[in-house]
């Protein structure tokens, strides 16, 4: 009974959030809650069926691949080698949002890997088209919100983002993020860099050396895409290491159903991470992404 009360405490609350911000984005009511309500309730009987048909959930599709940060636990750090970066052109985003909705697509779609989604001025329109293409998905940005702005905010969530992740990755609390949690709770979490469990991403990023016979379901569920087109293992892969194809040439069906993808995808699953090279030594859960 007292779980029965805590849904409903929280349910309400999720309205008063969805309240606030729908006022401060001027937005249309019943247009707002039809959506919201498709997006967060009627989906999530969708996504049960694409798991069971399919796997895939969820995306990481880096349309940027630069940063402007250089963290001390994370690759873009000077003291790694870093990768080559580049842009995703809009064709190649594009077809894989065609491809995705093709599917009837209705899980997440992001665009990052390891640069900074807000640093490519195409977002809104990208987010657009695949809004437009995908009407079911949840569309998640994760940034350092160093280039996020009241504006850029509203034109993002007005064009098919549905939230907004943040990491503060300063040691002090900022004033325009505070903002925009107040005016638009339904639509923005920030958190410090503090605050969370920083993964040794393929055993390199802590050098811990600790081997985790536990099962990794990351790549039977997450599509990792990197700014060529690159179809890699999870999003732990900075170097590439582990490619099955390339959006550019091959479908998202070809490449996700390939012998070879499914050859690791069952090593990680029982729980073989000393199998493959980049997983031997990663700390990573293993669950589900979402």
């Amino acid at each position: 009974m007292i779980i029965g009360f805590q849904r409903i405490k929280n349910f309400f609350l999720f309205l008063k959030k969805l309240e606030t911000s729908r006022q401060n984005l001027r937005m249309r009511l019943i247009h707002y809650y039809l959506y919201n309500l498709r997006i967060h309730i009627l989906r999530k009987f969708k996504l049960k069926r694409q798991y069971k048909k399919i796997g895939l959930i969820s995306t990481n599709l880096e349309t940027y691949g630069y940063c402007n940060r250089k963290c001390d636990f994370c690759f873009n750090s000077n003291r790694f080698k870093q990768r080559e970066k580049g842009i995703m052109p809009v064709a190649t985003w594009e077809k894989i949002i065609d491809e995705l909705s093709e599917m009837k697509f209705c899980g997440r779609i992001s665009p990052h890997f390891y640069g900074e989604p807000l640093l490519d001025k195409r977002l809104p329109k990208l987010i657009m088209y695949a809004r437009r293409k995908c009407p079911n998905a949840y569309i998640l940005i994760v940034s350092n919100g160093d280039y996020l702005n009241e504006e850029l905010f509203k034109i993002l969530i007005k064009n098919g983002v549905n939230q907004f992740s943040v990491t503060n990755y300063d040691d002090v609390e900022k004033t325009y993020l505070k903002m925009l949690v107040k005016k638009y709770p339904a639509h923005i979490i920030v958190k410090n860099y503090r605050d969370f469990h920083k993964t040794d991403r393929a055993g390199e990023i802590f050098d811990k050396r600790i081997t985790l016979n536990i099962s990794c379901l990351r790549p039977s569920a997450q599509l990792v895409v990197n700014w060529k087109g690159e179809v890699l293992l999870c999003c732990m892969d900075y170097y590439a290491r582990c490619k099955f194809g390339n959006v550019n040439v091959q479908t998202i069906s070809e490449i996700w159903n390939s012998k070879n993808f499914k050859r690791y995808r069952v090593k990680l699953q029982k729980g073989k991470r000393e199998k493959i090279s980049i997983c031997k030594y990663c700390d990573d859960s293993g669950k589900i992404p979402w």
